[in-house]
């Protein structure tokens, strides 16, 4: 008589085989995963640098990031704003755009060791805070009117890191 299902034997077969698998996938998963979270940082901050040039021009006014930025009492990594008041700096009422925390992003912060001691070199507004503006034009400029520029240095608990630049003329790349 056939009886339909699987013998103790099958089933053993196929969770032995099941248990290789999961133990060879786990150690190249947790390899994987750090760098994956460095890269999607990385992408964001690129991708928010494209939105705040972006909402410059759309809005035919000054759009700026500043990083270390406070904002209702927490303090965020960085903040894109609309400027305006053309000062480079954040003050209330100021539409955010956007605000970010790295803790979205499990052990990525800025490299300390690049940037003088802090993973940025942009120039400081007035509240000493790295930050660079977008004009209408989609240039970018730093507090004090000059061009704006610079590099935003990423880092993970497995000392892997990516850059974010932006270039005089506006141009952003992940290096």
């Amino acid at each position: 008589m056939k009886k339909d299902g699987f013998t103790l034997m099958e089933l053993m077969v196929t969770m032995v085989v099941l248990a290789i698998v999961v133990t060879i996938t786990i150690p190249v998963f947790a390899r994987w995963l750090p760098d994956y979270r460095l890269r999607a940082a990385a992408r964001d901050l690129y991708s928010n640098f494209q939105l705040a040039k972006m909402t410059a021009v759309r809005n035919n006014a000054n759009c700026a990031i500043t990083f270390n930025q406070a904002v209702g009492g927490t303090v965020y990594d960085y903040v894109v704003f609309v400027d305006s008041d053309n000062d480079v700096e954040y003050d209330v009422g100021e539409e955010i755009v956007t605000s970010v925390l790295w803790t979205a992003y499990k052990d990525v912060n800025f490299d300390a060791t690049q940037g003088g001691g802090d993973g940025l070199n942009f120039g400081n507004n007035d509240d000493g805070l790295p930050c660079v503006a977008f004009r209408s034009n989609g240039l970018p400029r730093n507090n004090a009117g000059g061009l704006g520029m610079g590099t935003a240095f990423l880092i993970n608990t497995k000392n892997m890191t990516r850059s974010v630049v932006l270039s005089s003329g506006g141009n952003i790349r992940i290096q």
